[in-house]
């Protein structure tokens, strides 16, 4: 329990939930992390197998989206899973971009979609 006695100890109140940015991307927020994910490993890993740096970068559906994509793709005929990778090593290097700056980003936020 607070006390303003004199002597005694303050402890402010909690600030209020952040509010989802209007129109940038939508379902949950990602919140940048400390350290924060190196944007270049996030490029790197989404090139490689489609979605995993989303994963590690906190967009999970987004990463589990992908990665789904990717293995149909692959299943295909190849083409499909190489653009859902290359879309998505940009993506994520921008999206872990606004994460290392210290700005969240939706769940679903796309390229430079940030307002």
């Amino acid at each position: 329990m607070s006390s303003n006695a004199p002597g005694g100890s303050y402890t402010p109140p909690p600030p209020p939930p952040p509010t989802a940015p209007s129109g940038g991307g939508g379902g949950q927020l990602v919140y940048p992390s400390t350290p924060p994910k190196d944007p270049i490993l996030i490029l790197i890993l989404n090139l490689l197998i489609g979605g995993v740096g989303y994963l590690i970068m906190g967009q999970k559906t987004k990463g589990i989206v992908a990665i789904v994509v990717w293995v149909l793709g692959w299943a295909a005929c190849g083409i499909p899973s190489g653009i859902v990778a290359v879309l998505a090593a940009i993506d994520g290097y921008l999206q872990a971009q606004q994460l290392q700056q210290g700005k969240p980003v939706g769940e679903w936020t796309w390229f430079s979609d940030h307002r």
